[in-house]
């Protein structure tokens, strides 16, 4: 389970807000949000079992993230498919626009297990469900993806959009506080997921899910203005404590 939500164009100092939960397995190993060495131009986390990501930005303001897409609540991963994270940076490190690179993605989308990618650039944003294999423009306001299609109505993609229309002047406490929030929807509204226990659905209908063995391994920020910069914070969760890590540029 994981959590994107943004707004697109709707606050007179940011031109782009996102907020991103990453949910994970707590013992996959992982490198926390900086600029590759390899690839300079690039801030990302790193999957350090497949070498890919769940969400990064380029100095040129190409930016992608991607959740998982759980089909009839299938949690088991399948080894015969490729990772989902090759496809962000693929995209961040080659010069492809957009739109081309999504139409080669959707010629090719059964190699991997079901995803959501939010693709583009600060300015202009793809969504690519691999399932219904539709690329759509999104236009401005908020948005939320969770692990079903855009905006989806589940409780936490509900919660978050609802949040982060409340004022134009969040501050970066509440973003995080709002990504944080561990509050489990109503047993009554857990009906979108079967197959799995009580208490896993209460747990991973939060925004923030803890669990013994996964949960929310870090929430990211990113905030764009209108001059073009960007703000990027990474909190990355151990245990009951965390570190934050911060980076602010300019597009080029």
């Amino acid at each position: 389970m994981c959590l994107i939500t943004f707004k697109i164009a709707q606050d007179p100092q940011y031109k782009l807000i996102l907020a991103a939960n990453r949910d994970e397995a707590y013992s996959r190993p992982t490198a926390h949000a900086q600029f590759w060495e390899e690839a300079p131009h690039l801030l990302a986390g790193k999957d350090l079992l497949a070498n890919g990501t769940w969400l990064g930005i380029t100095k040129q303001g190409k930016l992608a993230a991607i959740t998982n897409c759980h089909q009839d609540n299938q949690f088991s991963p399948d080894p015969s498919k490729l990772s989902r994270g090759s496809i962000m940076t693929d995209y961040l490190l080659t010069d492809d626009s957009a739109e081309s690179y999504l139409s080669k993605i959707q010629e090719k989308t059964a190699n991997y297990q079901p995803f959501n990618v939010i693709l583009g650039s600060v300015d202009h944003l793809y969504h690519l469900n691999s399932l219904d294999n539709q690329i759509q423009l999104l236009h401005d306001g908020i948005h939320s993806v969770s692990n079903a299609s855009l905006n989806t109505p589940w409780p936490k993609v509900e919660r978050t959009r609802a949040d982060l229309a409340k004022t134009n002047d969040k501050t970066i406490n509440q973003l995080f506080a709002m990504m944080m929030d561990q509050k489990p929807a109503a047993d009554s509204q857990l009906d979108y997921l079967s197959n799995i226990p009580l208490e896993m659905k209460r747990a991973v209908s939060a925004p923030f899910i803890k669990t013994d063995a996964f949960g929310t391994r870090s929430t990211t920020l990113i905030l764009v203005d209108y001059a073009n910069h960007v703000t990027f914070i990474e909190r990355t969760y151990y245990g009951d404590s965390y570190s934050d890590h911060s980076f602010q540029f300019t597009i080029e």
